[in-house]
């Protein structure tokens, strides 16, 4: 039954993710008419994303786990007051994030080793997205809200919109009635007419990201409408913002956020120290590969780490940690066999898939390189995300605030070490991320069979 239960929750927000990274596969797919400098933009790019979305991540987390207990507790007036705090949180960060964070897109990306062509692509594709900051904020913290409540198709139906949506829009925007020349997917010579007939010119790769902007917002707006109208939430409270409750919802996320950040600002350190001297071969490759591969595996993890997070959440709110523990082990069962087949499909599947993705020789040679290493560690991805996101659905985070941290950080001297001082390249650098996620997934193993997390 568990397994069962797992599942209806799961394959929604399994869906829901993939369409989410979708985007990026999106992006990583139209650009490639834009050249090698372009790929390399982008897939650089998405680690600042990244830490952009560990601010997010302050909302997001804790009201999920919130939500999960009240709705356990059937608690409906709590669980709607944290859905409106978390809303107002992300509201505030996505603000910020437009207003002062998007006028320092052109030094960001110098940071992380960009130079040239590829750091002015990457300054317009970052400061274009950013004028969308507030709905990509809400976004994610609307997913966490219906997560939460269990109501995982509704995030599934604001990522089917927003992914069409997305899809029609970039070869649009990016190359305007020249989309033809580009391509010949489905659909893209109506859309390169239509182009032409309205006077829409190509933008490039500031094109990519406003159709990407434009999508999410629809979404959102979707999203917004069926927890107001269909689920019968009040998104404007009476009275003045409850600082209490704003405060234990950051504070219950500032372990995921801070993991989040420090994942990113590793890729960084990686980026600017190792990957960036390596050639802007291999950054493409690091791009194509952690997007479109790593973008099709993870969201599976999440979803069903998710749908875990949520059920493990609302059984401590009724207070039953027998069922707790049962969610448990049916979610790493569920892992196991979704990590081995994702392994299988790296090893064998990346020679047929990486050249749809890049035209250059270089890039697809290293995205090889890159998908057949990471394929060794998905199993262990896999089992990160499940036991991780059970200490989230329970509310105790702390471990979270040392354990992905540690890994991370290891990333950068055994990456040198290896693709530097020992002459490995890029497979060092790639091998360094794998016996790091190993050493992750097992600390996380042991915390959650420590059960401090039930209470």
């Amino acid at each position: 039954m568990r397994i069962r239960e797992l599942i209806r929750l799961a394959w929604p927000t399994v869906l829901s993710y993939i369409l989410n990274n979708s985007y990026r596969i999106n992006d990583q797919f139209w650009i490639q008419g834009l050249g090698e400098k372009a790929q390399t933009a982008v897939g650089a790019s998405f680690f600042v994303l990244l830490l952009n979305f560990s601010f997010i991540f302050l909302a997001v987390s804790g009201t999920l786990a919130f939500v999960a207990r009240a709705v356990g507790a059937r608690d409906d007036e709590r669980r709607d007051r944290v859905a409106r705090h978390g809303l107002l949180l992300g509201l505030g960060i996505g603000l910020i994030t437009t207003f002062f964070v998007r006028g320092w897109t052109g030094r960001i990306v110098t940071w992380i080793g960009l130079s040239g062509d590829a750091a002015t692509l990457g300054d317009d594709y970052l400061g274009t997205l950013f004028l969308f900051a507030v709905p990509l904020a809400l976004f994610p913290v609307l997913d966490g809200i219906l997560i939460g409540r269990g109501h995982t198709r509704v995030p599934m139906l604001m990522q089917c919109l927003a992914v069409v949506l997305n899809y029609i829009l970039n070869p649009i925007l990016i190359y305007g009635e020249h989309a033809a020349e580009q391509f010949s997917a489905p659909g893209v010579a109506t859309l390169s007419r239509w182009a032409g007939e309205l006077g829409i010119e190509g933008r490039g790769i500031a094109g990519a990201a406003l159709a990407t902007g434009i999508a999410r917002t629809s979404g959102l707006v979707l999203g917004l409408a069926i927890l107001r109208f269909s689920l019968g939430t009040r998104l404007l409270g009476r009275g003045r913002p409850d600082g209490g409750l704003l405060r234990s919802i950051i504070r219950t996320g500032v372990p995921s956020s801070v993991s989040i950040a420090v994942y990113s600002l590793v890729y960084w350190i990686l980026l600017a120290l190792v990957i960036s001297k390596l050639g802007d071969e291999v950054t493409a490759a690091l791009g194509v590969g952690f997007q479109v591969f790593e973008g099709m595996a993870f969201p599976c993890f999440l979803g069903i780490s998710m749908g875990a997070a949520s059920l493990v959440g609302r059984a401590l709110g009724a207070r039953d940690p027998d069922e707790a523990w049962g969610v448990v082990r049916s979610a790493r069962r569920l892992g196991r066999v979704v990590g081995i087949a994702f392994a299988l499909i790296f090893f064998f599947g990346g020679d047929a898939l990486v050249p749809y993705f890049s035209r250059d020789e270089g890039v697809v040679r290293e995205t090889m390189l890159y998908v057949k290493t990471l394929a060794f560690a998905q199993l262990f991805v896999s089992a990160e995300a499940v036991n991780e996101r059970v200490l989230l659905g329970a509310g105790y985070t702390r471990p979270i605030l040392w354990i992905a941290p540690l890994g991370n950080l290891l990333r950068i001297p055994l990456g040198y070490v290896l693709a530097v001082t020992l002459g490995y390249g890029a497979a060092g650098v790639w091998w360094a991320i794998n016996l790091t996620t190993m050493l992750k997934a097992l600390l996380f193993w042991l915390q959650v069979q420590r059960g401090r997390w039930i209470s």
